[in-house]
């Protein structure tokens, strides 16, 4: 499991995570993040979504408490769209409302060809 923490600044000291499951203690060990120096990440054993767990950081030097709270473990993948096909155009069967207005209505001192639809849908052309 993969835990971020957004510290107060780029000198927070070194920590390790100490999840509470029931009786059951889970060690994670902590990073800062080379990219920002406010982020930490900490990896472990993974645990059951939805559960309401303790969460205790504790420093690494002196093995002093820094901040504890109990969360619940949220879990969200988020996966990358990918285009299948390219999407086509097709003429719709049903015109809409306003089409038919548009379609029906003459102009006065006009005259105009009625449009002929057409209904077989299209589809792309594959090699």
């Amino acid at each position: 499991m993969l835990v971020n923490f957004l510290t107060t600044g780029a000198f927070y000291p070194d920590f390790y995570l100490k999840i509470k499951q029931g009786d059951v203690q889970h060690i994670y060990g902590c990073r800062k993040a080379s990219t920002f120096a406010t982020s930490v990440y900490c990896t472990g054993a993974a645990l059951p979504l939805g559960q309401v767990f303790q969460f205790s950081i504790f420093s690494l030097n002196e093995d002093v408490l820094l901040a504890e709270g109990d969360f619940a473990i949220i879990g969200m993948a988020i996966g990358t769209p990918e285009i299948i096909a390219s999407p086509t155009v097709c003429t719709p069967s049903t015109p809409s409302p306003t089409e038919e207005l548009l379609l029906e209505t003459p102009i006065p001192g006009q005259t105009t060809a009625t449009p002929t639809r057409t209904l077989t849908p299209s589809y792309p052309n594959y090699p």
